[in-house]
């Protein structure tokens, strides 16, 4: 409701903006126009999406905790914290390779670079231009970003920050016992130790699902698709993300042209 007031106060119209809302909140993705966020051209609309996309990627559990009355749960929480973190340290190194790349002003960079990265992150999949113009590098960045996804407990798909971040515990701790093999590395998350079967968990889901884009990878390429198409592919159908990478699926195309097997 909140999400569908602020966008009709900035510019939309009843109908849109009720369903850009549903869509953004359930980081669900789908417009009712082809240009997607582009149509409207509202750098306003663009910065009320992010934050709504964002809004939809933290733990729906920490928002109960906040209204019942604990005002420091969202920061307190580490999953939250990482997410943030790292969605303004992705922003922010993006907006600079985009004002160097185009010579737009760096506000300018960082509207299109946060709506874009935070779209990509949550999974969400909304695009306001074709970030596949941006550079090889903007793409190398925006494929990786298809496999983080946002918090455990919220509406978002691909990996999960929780999950990332227990895998750099793990390795850490790995690291540690190849420097001091006698030494007792605790596994603490959130204040408290990690229970043993939650690292084997984590570790057996990633391994599924890298498996997982890999194999469907190589079936996509035996169709006919070109490596960007068919990795990309894979992967933002594993993800929940919406749109690929390349010229066929990318933020500006979409998988109408694909064989019917691939589909």
């Amino acid at each position: 409701l909140a999400c569908t007031i602020v966008y009709m106060l900035l510019g939309m119209t009843p109908f849109d903006a009720i369903c850009h809302a549903l869509a953004t909140i359930s980081t669900g993705g789908f417009s009712t126009h082809d240009d997607s966020f582009g149509f409207f051209a509202s750098p306003a609309l663009d910065w009320a999406a992010a934050f709504f996309m964002m809004s939809g990627a933290l733990p729906f559990v920490v928002y109960i905790k906040f209204l019942r009355g604990d005002r420091s749960a969202l920061w307190r929480d580490t999953q939250v914290r990482g997410f943030i973190m790292f969605i303004l340290v992705v922003c922010l190194i993006m907006a600079t390779w985009l004002s160097l790349v185009r010579g737009s002003t760096f506000g300018e960079s960082l509207r299109d670079a946060t709506f874009n990265v935070v779209s990509v992150v949550t999974t969400t999949g909304f695009a306001n231009e074709d970030y596949g113009q941006w550079g090889p590098f903007a793409v190398g960045i925006f494929f990786l970003l298809m496999f983080v996804g946002g918090c455990s407990g919220s509406t978002t798909g691909g990996i999960k920050i929780y999950r990332l971040q227990v895998a750099s515990l793990l390795t850490r701790s790995h690291l540690l016992h190849l420097i001091s093999p006698s030494r007792i590395v605790t596994l603490m998350y959130n204040g408290r130790r990690l229970p043993d079967d939650v690292p084997f968990s984590v570790v057996a889901f990633l391994a599924i699902y890298m498996a997982t884009i890999g194999i469907f990878t190589v079936i996509l390429a035996a169709m006919g698709l070109d490596l960007v198409t068919a990795l990309s592919s894979a992967t933002t159908a594993m993800s929940n993300v919406g749109p690929g990478l390349g010229e066929i699926v990318g933020p500006a195309g979409n998988f109408a042209g694909l064989p019917p097997g691939a589909k």
